[in-house]
């Protein structure tokens, strides 16, 4: 496409915009053109601090300014599928946080909008995109542990004062959608897609799920426990493994530092380099897919993003979790 320098644009400055933000410093050739928020003072704070010329308080005026090629999303969840779906019809290529929706119906429609648009669409779910993740992998396809049987993942902390944001159902608020997608997508990308699907969950009074587990099995015989809570320090790391051993990621597995072959031979510690704080391997990912005119990223599956969102549903609906407008897409 002959461009030199991406131009980014970052809708919302809240913590995750602002992680971002500073690691695509790390990328030569992304440039922050342009940020819009709610208010114009957040705008130009945020603005101010990055040196990004073009601030809005408007989502709509920053898509249709032409100052910018691809769009970072960091708005609370609910608000993903409109502003996604603006950008896309606009043109401009969008990388929106996780989840990228709240149901699956929403995120098919914003990949199928994708398509009729001709435009790039990914999910920012960062931990794909991991060198230590990535080689992990690769090693599990090698065959170094034989045919994968069972996946365990987890993720989960706790704080005396959350973040109000993630006790607020009407934000799409509780521990699946901002921690439980991390140990799904591990096992997803460990063994696929499952064929049965067991929750519980325990909730507040205000409907917000606090602590899930979950088993999937599937057709080979695989297994899979997952669990996510924000009632407790949890361990945080996530394992597959098979007949010949296992492959685990240590704490903090969704951006590890490195990863664990475990055979008959012994625990071996494999290093592979990083370098930042890890968000811009996904934005360079995006970088490369939006050069070569693509509307899918391939570390960045639409199938998985929305296949994923699936087994949120069928989750939910397990454990009794809604959000506003879930009659419309889950048929309730």
């Amino acid at each position: 496409m002959g461009i030199d320098r991406v131009r980014w644009g970052i809708v919302a400055t809240g913590n995750i915009s602002t992680s971002f933000t500073k690691d695509l410093a790390v990328l030569d050739d992304a440039v922050v053109t342009a940020v819009a928020s709610r208010s114009q003072g957040s705008a130009d704070r945020f603005g101010e601090q990055f040196g990004i010329e073009h601030r809005y308080d408007d989502y709509r005026r920053l898509i249709e300014s032409g100052t910018v090629d691809v769009l970072y999303i960091g708005t609370p969840h609910p608000q993903h599928y409109g502003i996604a779906r603006m950008a896309l019809q606009a043109g401009i290529a969008v990388l929106c946080e996780k989840p990228v929706t709240l149901t699956a119906k929403q995120a098919a429609d914003l990949v199928a909008v994708a398509h009729e648009s001709k435009t790039l669409f990914a999910e920012a779910m960062w931990m794909r995109t991991n060198p230590v993740v990535q080689a992990m992998f690769a090693d599990l396809a090698k065959g170094v542990i034989g045919e994968p049987m069972q996946a365990l993942a987890d993720f989960g902390f706790h704080r005396p004062q959350l973040p109000p944001r993630l006790l607020d159902r009407e934000l799409g608020g509780g521990v699946l959608m901002d921690g439980g997608i991390y140990p799904m997508t591990f096992a997803y990308m460990a063994l696929g897609r499952p064929e049965e699907v067991k929750a519980v969950g325990s909730l507040n009074e205000d409907g917000v799920d606090l602590s899930v587990a979950m088993s999937w099995r599937y057709a080979s015989g695989a297994v899979a426990g997952l669990t996510c809570g924000l009632r407790s320090h949890h361990p945080f790391n996530a394992s597959v493994s098979g007949p010949d051993g296992s492959l685990l990621l240590p704490g903090g597995f969704h951006h590890p530092e490195y990863y664990v072959r475990q055979t008959a031979s012994g625990d071996e510690r494999v290093e592979v380099p990083m370098h930042g704080a890890g968000y811009h391997y996904e934005a360079a990912e995006v970088m490369r897919s939006f050069r070569a005119g693509q509307v899918e990223c391939p570390a960045l599956p639409h199938a998985a993003t929305v296949e994923i969102l699936e087994l949120l549903d069928e989750t939910r609906r397990q454990i009794g979790v809604s959000y506003p407008g879930d009659d419309e897409y889950l048929g309730g």
